[in-house]
């Protein structure tokens, strides 16, 4: 009998341990870097309920530059100048840091656990673990750089 319960006390422990890993949040700490103002007054992307994950300057560049020349003529907004951003790029550590870009919103967390991915990313299988974002509700007129340690497993959720 004593066999028996320590059976279920063990299985039940496994499925603890189980859950533990599967559903609670871990958070991932970032800090503020740069608030930049928007690049005219025109521009909102309020609404946008994600983040840019910059890993080197041609990435900065994109996201910030290039990536509103892709869009259909009218859909189109103005970015940055890109000497502007490559002045920004030459303050920015690329060695030591990853960059989380944040448009009109301030973020308040990262988190991410495998329970998170397969309900809020559309990329669950892709291997890098998405960060799932928190945003303040208040929208400001900026946008803001933050930095998290260098590393090769998180990205920006998916669509």
């Amino acid at each position: 009998m004593l066999y028996c319960i320590a059976i279920v006390v063990f299985i039940l422990g496994l499925y603890y341990l189980y859950s533990l890993y599967y559903y609670y949040p871990r958070k991932v700490s970032f800090a503020l870097v740069k608030e930049i103002t928007k690049p005219n007054e025109d521009f909102n992307n309020s609404q946008w309920l994600s983040f840019d994950y910059v890993r080197n300057k041609e990435q900065l560049m994109f996201y910030m530059v290039d990536y509103y020349k892709t869009l259909p003529p009218e859909m189109q907004e103005e970015g940055y100048g890109s000497i502007f951003i490559e002045n920004l790029g030459k303050e920015l550590d690329f060695k030591k840091y990853d960059y989380i870009i944040t448009y009109q919103k301030r973020l308040k967390e990262l988190r991410h656990s495998p329970y998170l991915t397969k309900t809020e990313d559309g990329l669950y299988f892709d291997k890098q673990t998405p960060l799932i974002p928190t945003f303040d509700t208040e929208i400001t007129d900026k946008v803001y750089i933050y930095q998290i340690k260098k590393n090769n497993k998180y990205r920006a959720l998916g669509p």
